[in-house]
């Protein structure tokens, strides 16, 4: 894991290259690499749909609370909306690490199809193998970005949402008066999560892809 936040923070800044030479140098296939920040995405794609969950739950189960009762599960829902927005965070910082592991990849493979001889039988079992592959990258990629998109806008009608009920945290009644925003919220949230489950399986299917 250390090695692998190291990886991240300089290819956050621009220096991919210097990681890659490195990993070169220690004999580390890039398929490997990039199986393990695919499986890091894979799985930090889970956990952000699983907060999503838990925070669209939290956020709907104030209906018909008052009081103190109420205050507590606001203290809750804020708590999950803040546990999904570092999960988010995560999962977009695991993404770019697998854009650029993906990089090496299929430079790699398509530096290994370059010395093979065209009509050999390995050379087509090897590119079809490689453009699987790429399908597969593309839809995983495409559903991962189509996932973030939809996770931001969720997570600020959350925060926003938890903010105004909190401005009353004991008044049932303020929760009644936003019961339609506060099902659009609701709504936001498990779209998002549900975003987040179909990246998730395309992922599955490009781990796949590398096996």
């Amino acid at each position: 894991m250390r090695m692998l936040m190291i990886a991240v923070a300089l290819l956050m800044t621009g220096c991919a290259s210097a990681v890659y030479d490195s990993l070169d140098r220690r004999g580390v296939d890039s398929v490997d690499v990039l199986k393990e920040r695919a499986g890091t995405l894979r799985a930090e794609l889970r956990d952000a749909e699983t907060s999503m969950i838990k925070a669209a739950d939290a956020l709907a189960a104030v209906d018909g609370l008052d009081g103190a009762a109420l205050a507590r599960r606001l203290d809750l829902a804020r708590s999950e909306g803040q546990s999904a927005a570092l999960a988010a965070q995560d999962m977009r910082l695991a993404a770019d690490s697998m854009k650029a592991a993906s990089e090496r990849y299929f430079a790699d493979k398509e530096r290994e199809l370059s010395l093979m001889k065209p009509d050999d039988a390995a050379y087509r079992a090897s590119a079809d193998r490689l453009a699987a592959s790429g399908v597969a990258y593309r839809a995983f990629l495409t559903a991962t970005d189509a996932a973030s998109l939809r996770l931001s806008p969720a997570l600020s009608l959350y925060d926003a949402e938890v903010v105004a009920l909190r401005k009353a945290p004991t008044s049932g009644a303020a929760v009644a008066a936003r019961a339609s925003s506060r099902a659009s919220t609701v709504t936001a949230a498990r779209e998002a999560a549900q975003s987040l489950n179909a990246a998730g399986a395309e992922g599955d299917r490009f781990l796949a892809a590398l096996n």
